[in-house]
């Protein structure tokens, strides 16, 4: 059976589209994937899309004209009588042939996607077809009404043969497809690198990331061109919960790594795809989080929409928009509770105008209450507007007022969904991090509002997350400065490694850190120096990441050091509460690295012992630490 995205036709499809899925989502086999109406640029919608590794790339336009409709046939244009009279139509095989143009086009940006040398040299790897099928009209019709002289077979299907699909076997469909190609040749089977990027040029939405391109990227045998590239684009899954979300009110939540803020983004831009004059706004508590998504939006040159409908913020950011300035409380306990109340009295007296057609709140865990009502009324359709909220409660961070959905105006019955697959950390990375979670008193987390969900196993492996305990924060630093060159020394980028910490303890020691760093060759990018560097933080600066575990969330970095572990030394606090909190943040830190974590201690405490005793880390005690910083400097200076 294919991969269908979505998983299930709409209701609104013609009776001719619903009959082409059926067949096409039962007959073919799993390594093909059939997107209906995906969005290509613009107001592109292809009927269908079919891709596999061994077949290639066929779009395909349906047509629901009925053959006495036809008042005029042509190469380029069909006349069709319809219910606002005679309608100009493109012709369907042109209009198939214009996604193919503009596909075609993204795929050049690709050397993965193209032959590097050779009689065929820049031409695409793999074939691409564009038909077309007539599902109310017979081919006999189409002869007798003088349309088949401009839509023939075999690159043409009319009904009576799609009636006929449905008694193929596998094998034949896939021939039939094969046929309506206009040229069809013999290719490698595709990588799943050359997939993903032909799904990442078919759907930019989709798309995460760029990387580079290995020899894994290309068949074996094939010329890798330098400075190639490959998308890495969300998943079956995650594709499928961001297209098919319907309007209303939506609740996710998901564990840490499950691409809960990658389908947040990928709803976003589906809603600005799909709508003109949208305004859009991405919500978030994390002033860095919310730079670091802007960055991510704004910067898609290739989408410059997407700047001009979605805006995104902080909360108190927001506010401040809202209210021309962030008041201040004497009561500083409560001032998010009472900030909130201003904001919500102030959204009520907008013009629906003034409002948002859509919001969509990341990490609503650290929200409170107020803050939920005031999402609800900045909504120009408070009860049915698109609103969706996303959380983790294992990564509830703040002290917050338990509350439900319906108090707050959200309608969440039956709106429901949970994401348990962790993609981002390797099963070594989750074990050890949820050691830490799991063991939180179970009254301080289960809470109705923000469940904890218990993440499956992770997808990748690698090496045993290890704990350093160099016994004093300056030997600590020294541990941290050594690892940094070790991952450089790998092919890690700076960038892609971040140095966390709790709070700045020892200034002087911190800063010399920096300037050891600077000295070695290594950018250094100090994201939590100051509220200016957290409020413009880009995730296209380069340098090492330094940056407190706080501001960190919602964020991923291939390798992280948590420095000075000790500090987290309240995980083992008398309040409960405080020990809640804090086990949860180391939770979130360690949760950040995608391949590596090292944890540095720099002292002695219950947590550091705890970590020590744990069967999911290794652990180094200072007399079994390698003295590595000359050897490393020495090859840092060489390379």
């Amino acid at each position: 059976m294919a991969l269908t995205i979505p998983e299930s036709i709409p209701s609104k499809s013609s009776e001719g589209e619903k009959a082409l899925f059926n067949v096409l989502k039962t007959k073919l086999s799993e390594d093909f994937t059939v997107w209906y109406e995906p969005r290509l640029q613009g107001n592109l919608y292809p009927d269908f899309t079919i891709l596999s590794p061994t077949f290639g790339l066929l779009i395909i336009e349906v047509k629901g004209w009925f053959a006495g409709n036809v008042i005029e046939a042509g190469e380029q244009f069909f006349r069709v009588k319809g219910r606002q009279g005679i309608e100009s139509h493109q012709s369907p095989l042109r209009q198939a042939h214009g996604y193919f143009c503009t596909a075609a086009e993204r795929f050049k940006g690709y050397p993965i996607l193209r032959n590097p040398d050779g009689n065929y040299e820049g031409k695409l790897v793999f074939p691409v077809g564009t038909a077309a099928v007539m599902s109310n009209i017979t081919e006999p019709q189409a002869h007798e009404e003088h349309i088949y002289n401009f839509l023939q077979q075999p690159q043409v299907a009319y009904r009576d043969e799609l009636l006929e699909w449905e008694n193929y076997s596998p094998e034949m469909l896939v021939q039939r497809l094969r046929d309506m190609f206009k040229v069809y040749f013999d290719f490698p089977t595709l990588t799943a690198d050359q997939v993903n990027t032909i799904k990442g040029c078919l759907h930019p939405e989709t798309v995460i990331k760029t990387k580079p391109a290995g020899p894994q990227s290309v068949p074996s045998g094939v010329a890798l061109p330098e400075g190639s590239t490959a998308v890495v684009p969300l998943d079956l899954d995650q594709e499928r919960l961001a297209r098919n979300m319907k309007d209303g009110h939506r609740l996710i939540s998901g564990v840490a790594g499950s691409g809960k803020t990658l389908i947040l983004l990928a709803r976003a831009k589906v809603l600005a795809n799909r709508l003109l004059d949208q305004r859009i706004l991405i919500l978030c508590f994390n002033i860095t989080l919310a730079a670091h998504l802007r960055s991510l939006l704004h910067g898609d040159t290739m989408n410059p929409q997407y700047q001009d409908c979605i805006e995104v913020m902080h909360f108190h950011d927001w506010a401040k928009s809202i209210l021309g300035r962030l008041p201040r409380f004497n009561n500083q306990d409560n001032y998010d509770e009472i900030l909130g109340q201003h904001v919500l009295a102030a959204l009520q007296q907008l013009p629906p105008e003034q409002r948002w057609d859509s919001i969509l709140v990341d990490e609503a865990h650290t929200f409170t209450r107020e803050w939920f009502e005031c999402c609800v009324a900045g909504l120009k359709d408070p009860e049915n507007g698109d609103l969706v909220v996303v959380s983790d409660g294992n990564q509830s961070l703040y002290k917050r007022a338990k509350f439900t959905w319906k108090s707050v105006g959200i309608k969440a019955q039956g709106r429901t969904m949970k994401l348990a697959q962790n993609y981002r950390n390797t099963r070594e990375i989750l074990e050890a991090a949820w050691t830490v979670v799991k063991k939180t008193d179970q009254d301080l987390t289960d809470d109705a509002t923000f469940p904890t969900v218990e993440p499956e196993a992770a997808l990748r492996q690698g090496p045993r997350p290890t704990l350093y305990q160099a016994g004093t924060r300056a030997k600590a630093v020294d541990v941290a400065v050594e690892q940094v060159q070790r991952l450089v020394m790998l092919g890690y980028s700076p960038s892609e490694i971040a140095i966390l910490y709790r709070k700045n303890q020892d200034k002087a020691l911190f800063n010399a850190m920096l300037k050891r760093l600077q000295a070695l060759g290594l950018p250094v990018y100090w994201v939590t120096e100051s509220q200016e560097t957290k409020v413009n933080y880009s995730a296209r600066k380069p340098g090492v990441r330094v940056i407190t575990t706080l501001s960190a969330l919602g964020l991923e970095f291939k390798a992280v050091l948590l420095l000075w572990v000790e500090q987290f030394e309240d995980c083992f606090a008398e309040d409960l509460d405080m020990r809640s909190l804090a086990r949860r943040q180391l939770y979130v830190a360690m949760t950040r690295a995608q391949d590596e974590l090292h944890l540095v201690a720099g002292g002695n405490a219950a947590v550091v012992n705890a970590l020590e005793k744990s069967e999911a880390l290794d652990s180094k005690t200072n007399h079994s630490i390698e003295p590595q910083a000359r050897q490393s400097k020495l090859s840092m200076q060489s390379k």
